[in-house]
């Protein structure tokens, strides 16, 4: 009996989506924001299942070829993809199937991705191909629409493509099949021996049951939003007004605000890799950001517990193990309240005179030594009673430059409020240090109050500080809403439309 190995592409032997990348390297990080939103209209149609993937997928190569000069296509398909596809590649994957190939196994690639972007790999690894066809690249018309010559390569259709290319069904012959998404499941299915996200020599099936992993996010974030947006229309008149008539001077600062919100969102997947690299755990990549920035719609939810949804999240898409992932959630509150006790230390006293006497007098310098016991004893017993459950010691000595990361990510995000307060109240300006205090005060009380997103308590806190700092309370609390709307909202909102758009044309 034939022994064949079968191997998914794109999030199998790919970290990541070769479409995607395709785009990004013919069109740059701008022109593939340019491109999603010309390609909203045909993403919402499919989404709403008007549409089929092929469609899609052969809409969105028309939207990524159009207008690029002919010389540059050929480049970036003939050189430029296959190298950054190569280098994209999964090590352990590529040692598996090195593994069958010494083993004298037939090795295809059954993949949904266009047969001209992934070409050039299945020659490097020494593999045959089956995939969504595409038209002849003998010239440029060809190369300039890409057209798709056959069905799309998912689902039953991977079956249906390896049967006519074997000449037989797969019952006759021992297949081994590797695949990660929800268009891998009839092959897996019909593999004797499956390997669901997994490269090891044990059988992993798929799923019986298998889920959307973010399949409850969408509906979670709407919830949220719903929440936010109910707090509004029940603003009194004049808040509101005055709320209205600060949205009509926003637009003009609106891209230095999400200028400055990448650069702290930036800093906190920064942040990820360090404690995560600290452990040797994957690698800066599309598909890893992608999957940590789509669980930013999970972290707004009573009492954190989206956040330990997370841990499960990344672990299904990544296969990361828990237990590391887990300890860096522990170990990113950490850094932050490190950062956040930090700020307020250098802060607090020259911000605001009467914490300044508190934290002066003799009960507080007291408490200090008292507290240091204390932690050092609570610490000493956490490692004797949970020492097989702590982080390593190369997490924990990650945890010192996670700490500064964090001290800029606190301060980059207090820029947003200073610069609102710029935006909508130029008579009456904050200094950047009252800022900071007032941002930091207002998130610790909304995260201590374990409401969704700490709805309510947020705002209150930061409007009751901004009231302090000279501001009218219509316009605090208006700026103390719209910092919400262009931070935790607008995350969460993108995050959705991540989790709705995850793998879109393969899974």
């Amino acid at each position: 009996m034939r022994t064949i190995a079968a191997f998914d592409f794109d999030g199998t032997l790919l970290q990541g989506d070769s479409l995607l990348l395709f785009h990004r390297v013919l069109r740059g990080p701008g022109g593939m924001v340019l491109g999603w939103i010309r390609l909203l209209p045909a993403l919402l149609n499919w989404k709403a299942g008007r549409r089929s993937t092929a469609w899609f997928k052969q809409h969105y190569l028309a939207v990524i070829l159009a207008g690029t000069d002919a010389r540059k296509r050929q480049q970036v398909l003939e050189h430029d993809l296959p190298e950054r596809l190569i280098q994209g590649l999964r090590p352990e994957a590529v040692a598996r199937l090195r593994w069958h190939d010494q083993q004298g196994h037939r090795l295809v690639i059954v993949s949904a991705s266009p047969r001209a972007l992934i070409q050039p790999v299945a020659q490097h690894l020494g593999v045959e191909l089956i995939a969504t066809e595409t038209s002849d690249l003998a010239g440029e018309a060809a190369i300039a629409t890409l057209q798709l010559t056959s069905a799309n390569c998912k689902g039953a259709e991977k079956v249906r493509r390896l049967e006519a290319w074997l000449g037989q069904p797969l019952q006759e012959i021992e297949l081994h099949a590797y695949g990660d998404s929800r268009g891998d499941r009839e092959l897996l299915q019909a593999a004797c021996e499956p390997h669901w996200r997994s490269f090891m020599a044990t059988v992993q099936p798929y799923p019986e049951r298998q889920k959307r992993d973010l399949g409850w996010v969408p509906l979670l974030g709407l919830v949220l939003l719903g929440l936010a947006i109910s707090g509004l229309l029940h603003l009194e008149p004049a808040t509101r007004q005055t709320l209205v008539q600060g949205l009509t001077r926003l637009p003009l600062w609106l891209p230095a605000i999400y200028a400055v919100l990448a650069v702290a969102y930036l800093g906190r997947y920064w942040r990820w890799r360090l404690l995560l690299g600290s452990e040797a755990i994957g690698r800066w990549s599309l598909q890893d950001a992608r999957a940590w920035f789509a669980g930013f719609a999970l972290t707004a939810t009573p009492g954190k517990l989206g956040e330990l949804s997370r841990v499960t999240s990344l672990h299904q898409q990544l296969g990361y193990p828990r237990a590391p992932l887990l300890h860096v959630f522990v170990a990113e509150r950490l850094c932050d309240l490190m950062a956040v006790g930090l700020w307020l230390l250098v802060l607090v006293p020259p911000s605001m005179g009467s914490l300044a006497s508190l934290l002066s007098s003799w009960h507080a310098l007291a408490a200090i030594p008292a507290g240091l016991l204390l932690l050092l004893i609570g610490g000493l017993w956490c490692r004797h009673r949970w020492r097989h459950h702590l982080p390593s010691g190369a997490m924990a000595r990650a945890c010192l430059p996670a700490t500064a990361v964090s001290l800029g990510i606190w301060g980059c995000e207090s820029m947003i409020l200073w610069l609102l307060v710029q935006a909508l109240s130029p008579a009456h300006p904050i200094n950047f240090s009252t800022a900071i205090v007032t941002y930091l005060l207002s998130g610790t009380a909304g995260m201590l109050s374990s409401l969704p997103g700490g709805i309510g308590v947020n705002e209150a806190a930061a409007t009751l500080l901004l009231h302090q700092a000279g501001l009218t309370t219509a316009l605090a609390l208006s700026i103390a809403i719209l910092r919400r709307i262009c931070t935790v909202w607008s995350i969460t909102v993108l995050a959705i439309w991540l989790g709705l758009t995850k793998k879109p044309l393969d899974a």
